[in-house]
């Protein structure tokens, strides 16, 4: 059997906008600008479909969250929803990229 790349995400976050419950951050996937929403409450993440496809994760999957600033941080969290939107509800990745401004975040499989 060949060894074959793992399959992950990767954005690039600029920190943009802030709500009243977290931040976007602006980050392109498939050369489309995409804004990606933040917060702190633990609540999962969510994806759009072909994300999903993309990493082999569905709702309820673990996936890996590697955020890249001025160090390696990790964190695992869980698949909420696919749909629509495209959201981290972590606060290990949410206070990581808050605090830089931004960050490059590497989504894989748990």
């Amino acid at each position: 059997m060949a060894n074959t790349p793992e399959a992950e995400l990767v954005f690039v976050v600029d920190v943009t906008s802030f709500t009243k419950k977290g931040f976007v951050g602006s980050t392109t996937y498939e050369g489309k600008r995409v804004d990606l929403e933040f917060d702190d409450e633990n609540g999962g993440v969510s994806l759009t479909p072909e994300m999903a496809k993309r990493i082999h994760v569905r709702k309820g999957s673990t996936i890996l969250l590697l955020i890249e600033n001025d160090r390696l941080q990790k964190s695992e969290a869980t698949v909420a929803s696919v749909g629509r939107a495209l959201r981290i509800s972590d606060p290990k990745t949410y206070y990581a990229v808050g605090k830089e401004g931004g960050a490059i975040i590497r989504i894989r499989k748990g």
